[in-house]
């Protein structure tokens, strides 16, 4: 088993990154472009929701167990008095409040599932993954998970009064 020390440093693996999951090393591929452009387009539309007390980041690093654990959200919120702790500290300890994974070919559904447990069990208040062919996104609680479509409206709970609608989050579908 690896501690995070020992994984920090490595070297980077082209077209692809590593994450540390319960002390083994996974190799996970860099997003393709269309992925990518939905994390982006998703953060910048949480920023407006969220407002200047919280930071939304894509590729948001994060140890949600102290010592075996070193992640990335595909898209991250947290409170900006965390983020700044992180800053000093190099990593957020804890899971962002908000984590955010995009479905793409190189997921699969027990890794959501594991990573859902993972954040909910440490610090996040949702985790969200989002079907961008089904159009479709479900909000994991800590009670149990809502699936919101096009039309629907997904509350930010515990993110001031934000709201965003799924519309937004996807933008317009191809016709």
């Amino acid at each position: 088993m690896i501690r995070v020390e020992e994984f920090v440093g490595r070297a980077d693996i082209a077209g692809a990154y590593e994450e540390l999951r319960h002390g083994e090393v996974f190799v996970v591929p860099w997003p393709k472009q269309r992925v990518a452009s939905l994390r982006h387009r998703i953060c910048r539309v949480l920023e407006r929701a969220a407002g200047a007390q919280f930071v939304v980041e894509v590729e948001m690093g994060f140890r949600a167990l102290a010592e075996y654990e070193l992640r990335k959200a595909g898209v991250g919120l947290i409170e900006r008095e965390r983020w700044e702790k992180a800053e000093v500290a190099e990593y957020i300890f804890g899971a962002p409040e908000i984590v955010i994974e995009v479905e793409s070919p190189s997921n699969t559904a027990r890794e959501f599932r594991e990573k859902e447990d993972l954040c909910l069990a440490n610090g996040s208040i949702s985790f969200w993954v989002v079907y961008p062919d089904l159009r479709e996104v479900t909000v994991a609680y800590a009670e149990g998970s809502r699936t919101y479509r096009e039309g629907d409206v997904i509350e930010l709970r515990g993110i001031a009064e934000g709201r965003v609608a799924v519309t937004d989050l996807l933008g317009r579908a191809a016709r």
